[in-house]
């Protein structure tokens, strides 16, 4: 079972590709881009993992 630290922790080990991706759909998500945001679910869904989308899910509900 993980929880939100160890889908933090789980950050740690994504490549830059991911993170890169995942940082600017939780921008996109923010600023109300859908078009964006769905480029952007393409291109993360080439190169995701379970962690990955853990990682993007912490980051979705993280506080401003």
């Amino acid at each position: 079972m993980t929880d939100s630290a160890g889908a933090a922790a789980g950050a740690t080990g994504l490549d830059s590709r991911t993170r890169e991706a995942i940082e600017q759909i939780v921008q996109a998500v923010r600023a109300g881009d859908d078009a964006r945001i769905r480029a952007l679910l393409t291109d993360l869904a080439a190169v995701a993992d379970t962690a990955a989308l853990l990682y993007l899910r912490e980051q979705l509900y993280a506080p401003r």
